[in-house]
């Protein structure tokens, strides 16, 4: 009798204290239907379905042996893009020839099978679910050297609205090959691709397109991409065909074309200003008269052992070229110019030895 209290006791505790912490704010009704014209939608991947949807049915279908477009009451080509909405630059390795940029990437093709009337379902146009839930591609980038995917592999979303559009936003890092050309270093602008395409798909099943978002191509926005030595100052983006002569291996390739240009600031200031005082100082040191011989070969030494380290510490930030740099240029120039005041100073001091006993029988003769 007790224990029944008790429970009766506690029944109307909870009720009260719900009672007294009810938000009323919380019931909406509208949002309830609305939830449940999105979980009747869902039956759209059913096996049941009027066009039996499955996600590993292919979209087209085509006759490699035969031109695009040849049969016109046939399927076309179906259009997949590629929309970039930011991009950063993380780092440029020069010896290796590659850069590393993160791209948010939101991607987008029609589905003609994920279709409904929206007056059938409350006029919900659209709605999210997993990615493996419905017929996706498989974005990939084309002759890279690394591809990051940021996105957790079990929990991808797709949005899909009312006319069969289906989207799905990429957040990935690409380190792609970039051929440079340092002849202007450190003052120099490099131009560099990264391209995707669908691996799996050739030119005649997919027609690829890529765009850019309008807000990045702001040169506001470029001041946010770069990074302390590199600026963004153009990007820009184009769709080409990759070619072979059997025709069955076409592919296209959505290539985003970024131009970045050096900050030289930090190669002034660590490498030719103080190459140029130490140059400076030493011819000064060189040609003094109150110096012996061995005094200026050392001063010279010095200086020539130091350009050589600055050039291997140029070596290091540039490729295996057979370009030699602008500041490569000036530092050999250095040492030129270094060298040749030693081989002046060495050779006005064999002059003067071997003209001293010369001059001094004529000064002995005339006295």
């Amino acid at each position: 009798m007790l224990r029944s209290l008790c429970s009766v006791f506690l029944l109307v505790l909870v009720k009260t204290i719900c009672a007294f912490l009810y938000d009323t704010s919380l019931y909406v009704p509208k949002h309830l239907d609305f939830l449940l014209s999105q979980s009747n939608l869902t039956r759209i991947f059913s096996m049941t379905t009027m066009l039996h949807y499955h996600q590993s049915i292919r979209k087209v279908s085509y006759d490699p042996t035969k031109p695009i477009g040849y049969d016109p009451e046939s399927p076309k080509r179906w259009n997949y893009t590629i929309l970039l909405y930011s991009l950063k630059l993380v780092e440029v390795i020069e010896p290796e020839e590659k850069v590393s940029v993160v791209m948010e990437i939101m991607e987008y093709w029609y589905d003609p099978r994920l279709t409904w009337n929206r007056s059938l379902y409350d006029d919900v146009d659209f709605f999210y679910t997993r990615q493996t839930n419905v017929w996706s591609p498989t974005l990939s980038a084309f002759g890279v050297n690394d591809l990051i995917d940021f996105r957790d592999q079990d929990f991808r979303l797709v949005c899909v609205n009312s006319v069969g559009m289906v989207y799905d936003y990429v957040s990935v890092r690409v380190s792609a090959n970039c051929p440079m050309d340092v002849s202007r270093f450190p003052f120099d602008t490099q131009i560099c691709q990264i391209r995707f395409c669908l691996p799996v798909f050739n030119a005649a099943e997919v027609e690829i397109l890529n765009t850019i978002y309008q807000g990045v191509l702001k040169a506001e926005a470029w001041k946010t991409m770069g990074n302390s030595e590199w600026k963004l100052v153009n990007i820009s983006n184009r769709v080409e065909t990759l070619r072979y002569d059997d025709g069955f291996g076409n592919l296209d390739l959505g290539i985003y074309e970024i131009t970045i240009r050096r900050n030289p600031l930090y190669y002034i200031y660590m490498i030719i200003f103080p190459s140029f005082i130490i140059n400076a100082l030493s011819i000064i040191g060189v040609f003094m008269k109150g110096a012996d011989k061995m005094s200026r070969l050392n001063v010279g030494l010095t200086n020539i052992m130091t350009m050589t380290f600055i050039l291997g510490v140029m070596a290091d930030k540039i490729p295996r070229t057979g370009t030699v740099p602008l500041l490569g240029i000036y530092i050999i120039m250095n040492l030129v110019i270094m060298i040749i005041a030693i081989g002046i100073v060495t050779g006005i001091t064999e002059l003067r030895r071997c003209a001293a006993p010369i001059l001094k029988r004529k000064h002995s003769k005339f006295r």
